[in-house]
């Protein structure tokens, strides 16, 4: 059994960042889409089918990137708080205890 005594804050960190980056990417695109779906289904314009839905998807990428940026920098301060957390409590009542094993890959090397 091993224990995981302390985390890399940074480390932590930059995955947390981009897993909250790209689920708000994903979910921004998904608005994004739906809007348009919307729209063109009420027929909720005026003009041509096409710039409304060119006009859209621009927006669409526009705010998707915002959102990841935004999300992303909130998945940084998150991830890098419970890093701090973490080394705190594991400094005062011992870390998450893991089982390993030794892999078929691990073995040939």
């Amino acid at each position: 059994m091993k224990e995981i005594k302390n985390i890399d804050r940074k480390s932590l960190a930059r995955i947390t960042a981009l897993i909250y980056g790209l689920v708000g990417f994903f979910t921004a695109l998904v608005a994004a889409i739906s809007t348009i779906v919307s729209i063109i289904i009420k027929k909720d314009f005026q003009g041509s089918a096409a710039l409304v839905i060119l006009y859209n998807i621009g927006l669409g990428l526009f705010l998707g990137v915002l959102v990841a940026l935004l999300t992303a920098l909130i998945g940084w301060i998150m991830g890098y708080l419970t890093a701090m957390i973490y080394n705190w409590f594991a400094g005062k009542v011992g870390g998450v205890k893991v089982e390993m094993v030794e892999t078929d890959e691990e073995m040939k090397k």
